[in-house]
């Protein structure tokens, strides 16, 4: 008859499973491990996840900008080839005077139109305000339209006044011009500048996102491979219980195993045949409390030093009679 006992083992879980001290503790690490990458993974991903939102949002906002210069730039354009359109139709306004008068007023009328769109375009740049100030009284005296403060340059119709003189007429259209050019100098470098800045967002956006994805990747993979160490070593310690379990249950020696307390925690059939019990009745009975049972001729005691061995040193080997339960 052999007996063992180890200095510690875990509690059984619950179904009748019983897995080793060596492979409990096996899963316990494994499952920190998991649970120490997933809880620095999370607050990581988090943050990766408010950058990469913030960076689509300032990529937006850049794109929305450059769109916002191009358009500011057709209407600069349309407002220099409107002026210059009236400039052209003045030199044959002695061929029609009345066709002349009709598109002096349409052309008065888109200009204070282009006017206010230039306005609403540039509302974000004081300096553009400025140069739209200075514009706005030029194109009022060309055309005869009413400032933003309502007052008129000129007399005439509620739509717009009479034609300019000639000699006034190319003084303005000169001055018209170069605040033009100065207003689509201004914004070409700004369209510049908002270009590169929406490149750079694109590139920001581009690198924190592929460097998140990389980073999950890298913590997915490796709580993966933890998994797979895990899943590996539970079935060579599986193939390896189920192998000692035949082994143990094919001895003709009885063997069973106990905790600490002296209780019986596995017994093959030939243990628990010298003790006289039936397959699966000897599990979670007492050491020391079978030798009252045992025949008068073995001294009852050895039952105790049997457990003494086992807590001295782990293991016991020896041979007595058969028992018969009582």
């Amino acid at each position: 008859m052999q007996c063992a006992s180890p200095p510690s083992i875990a509690p059984p879980p619950q179904g009748g499973a019983r897995v080793g001290q060596g492979e409990w503790i096996v899963k316990k690490s494994v499952a920190k491990q998991i649970a120490v990458i997933f809880s620095a993974a999370l607050p990581i991903l988090f943050a990766i996840g408010v950058l990469q939102y913030q960076s689509i949002l300032g990529l937006v906002d850049a794109y929305d900008q450059v769109v916002r210069t191009n358009e500011t730039l057709e209407e600069i354009q349309a407002t220099r080839s409107m002026v210059g359109d009236v400039e052209a139709g003045r030199g044959h306004v002695t061929a029609d005077q009345r066709s002349y008068a009709q598109a002096y007023r349409a052309a008065a009328v888109e200009a204070r139109v282009r006017l206010q769109k230039l306005r609403d375009l540039t509302s974000d740049d004081p300096l553009q305000q400025k140069k739209l100030d200075a514009l706005e009284p030029l194109l009022a005296k060309r055309f005869g339209f009413q400032k933003a403060d309502g007052r008129r340059t000129d007399q005439g119709s509620s739509e717009a006044g009479p034609p300019a003189p000639p000699e006034t007429s190319k003084k303005l259209t000169g001055d018209i011009r170069a605040a033009v050019s100065g207003l689509e100098a201004d914004e070409q470098r700004l369209l510049a500048f908002r270009d590169a800045s929406a490149h750079a967002a694109g590139a920001r956006a581009m690198a924190i996102t592929t460097f998140g994805s990389g980073l999950a990747l890298c913590l997915v993979t490796l709580a993966g491979l933890l998994l797979h160490y895990y899943i590996t070593r539970s079935k060579r310690s599986e193939v390896s219980n189920v192998f000692s379990a035949r082994l143990l249950e094919s001895m003709a020696n009885g063997v069973c195993l106990s905790d600490e307390e002296g209780i019986v925690l596995y017994s093959n059939p030939a243990g628990e045949a010298m003790f006289g019990y039936r397959a699966g009745e000897l599990i979670g009975r007492h050491l020391p409390v079978l030798g009252a049972k045992y025949p008068a001729k073995e001294n009852p005691e050895a039952f105790s030093e049997i457990y003494q061995q086992l807590i001295n040193h782990g293991a016991w080997s020896g041979e007595f009679d058969r028992a018969t339960r009582g």
